[in-house]
């Protein structure tokens, strides 16, 4: 990336870094302007060559001390770009032919599980399919079209509502604009419930399909080596995290991850002899930090690891919160793809 700009248009055109620098939009009387936050998070990108470790799951960060403002909205036009960039290279066969499916691994709040069938042929989508399972084995669909699941007594029923974004998804061989920050669409105008669960089990399948056709050169993906990751910076409770990575004939073949304090203290040591403790019963810390290792050993992967908020519901004795350890397997991944 060599040069990035970030700005808002309002409705008669007017660009809010021009407002800004006019004092026209004023946040507050003290602090950084506008312009300047955003200037500060175009050349953090720019100097990273990487949205990681920018925002949290609420969308502000902890990483550029003089910003305040909610990064959204920049951080998914860099992803835009990014990805017009990666598809403009990519090859027509990206995605190999099969069928794929997905499962949600728990039930959610309703009781219910999403479950996406996705079939790809010449390298495009041909056949998708999203349902709803409920713990008796029954298809919301179905309920749906029976009359037993109404959400409301006018407007699209649940089946027709899935229907239009399998089409939308078919139509366009893409997710791109299907949904907002929050999971709902603006893009398809007869569908008011939320999209998070279908366009993961999307995401999922087409990741499947990619994993197949990219098989061959998987091997070399990755350079051989050894690689490693320190954070930049002490979080607020006083670590720094630090992951270390093998790479043999392009697989993973060791993988640590601990925390370092100010004194050079780890925190798996500190676990292990009682003087860090999170709670009275459960596993420790340095019992957690090595399933979430033996997770990306096993599946050579973060995919499905952690949700938005950074915690985990693949593995079922991990509690912690591992943003700090994905955004250090992800560098040494970097590292070695260079």
């Amino acid at each position: 990336i060599t040069a990035l700009t970030w700005d808002c248009v309002d409705k008669d055109g007017k660009l809010k870094s021009n407002l800004s620098m006019n004092g026209e939009y004023v946040m507050t009387e003290d602090g950084p302007k506008w312009h300047e936050q955003a200037e500060a998070v175009v050349k953090y990108v720019l100097e990273n060559q990487s949205l990681d470790h920018l925002i949290d799951a609420d969308g502000y960060t902890d990483t550029v001390a003089s910003v305040s403002i909610n990064l959204y909205g920049f951080v998914n036009g860099v992803k835009d770009c990014l990805r017009q960039a990666s598809e403009g290279t990519a090859a027509k066969s990206s995605w190999s032919d099969g069928t794929f499916s997905y499962e949600a691994p728990e039930f959610d709040s309703n009781g219910y599980k999403d479950q996406v069938s996705m079939t790809v042929k010449d390298g495009k989508m041909t056949a998708l399919t999203w349902d709803c399972v409920d713990k008796e084995g029954k298809k919301k669909s179905n309920l749906s079209m029976d009359g037993e699941y109404v959400m409301t007594e006018d407007g699209p029923k649940w089946h027709e509502q899935a229907d239009a974004v399998v089409k939308y998804v078919l139509e366009n061989q893409s997710l791109d604009g299907l949904i907002n920050e929050d999971g709902y669409t603006d893009t398809v105008a007869s569908v008011s419930i939320n999209l998070y669960g279908f366009v993961g089990g999307v995401e999922d399948c087409l990741r499947q399909s990619s994993e197949g056709s990219a098989a061959a050169a998987s091997a070399s993906a990755v350079k051989d080596g050894s690689y490693s990751y320190e954070s930049p910076e002490f979080d607020g409770n006083g670590y720094k995290d630090q992951v270390s990575m093998t790479i043999k004939d392009g697989k993973i073949t060791a993988l640590t991850w601990d925390c370092v304090d100010k004194d050079g203290k780890k925190k798996s040591n500190l676990s292990m002899n009682g003087e860090y403790v999170m709670t009275e019963d459960g596993p420790k810390w340095h019992e957690q930090a090595e399933s979430v290792v033996a997770y990306v050993l096993e599946n050579q992967s973060l995919d499905g690891l952690i949700n938005e908020d950074g915690y985990t519901d693949a593995i079922a004795s991990v509690s912690i919160n591992l943003y700090g350890f994905t955004g250090g397997v992800e560098d040494c991944l970097k590292q070695a793809s260079r």
